[in-house]
């Protein structure tokens, strides 16, 4: 009986020290993502967004893995996804989540039509306040 005690004892301060918390009071082990639902505020054919997460940030495509023997660095926009058009919005996917998104607006021909940063207000769509969750964010832009 003695050795049960000194095992179970050992296995649950094994538990304890290593965030294995017994009893639901532990928080999942995994990133929590955003999406920034984009769309301008008069819809076009014809525009091309590059966004960035974060104030201070170089607005570009999305971020995409780099082949081998590929020298050229990726433009940092932190953002994982970007799905749609100028005329339905946008997706941004980002595993961050700034309160300020950058953002350039181009025209077919390469033009800049619009850029800037603008204010984000992300609200939780699941999870919980102790251990948070996945965001989502309406965003309208002028251009």
């Amino acid at each position: 009986m003695r050795r049960f005690g000194s095992v179970t004892l050992t296995a649950l301060s094994v538990a304890l020290l290593s965030g294995c918390a017994p009893f639901g009071i532990s928080c999942p082990a995994i990133g929590y993502g955003s999406t920034a639902y984009i769309t301008l505020d008069q819809p076009r054919t014809g525009v091309t967004l590059e966004v960035c997460d974060g104030e201070g940030c170089t607005p570009g495509p999305a971020m995409e893995p780099t082949g081998v023997g590929v020298t050229e660095e990726p433009v940092e926009t932190g953002i994982h996804q970007l799905t749609g058009d100028s005329s339905t919005g946008w997706s941004a996917s980002m595993l961050g989540g700034q309160p300020v998104l950058g953002y350039r607006l181009v025209d077919d021909t390469g033009a800049v039509i619009a850029e800037g940063s603008v204010d984000v207000e992300w609200v939780r769509i699941d999870g919980d306040d102790r251990c948070g969750g996945n965001r989502a964010a309406q965003v309208v832009l002028s251009g």
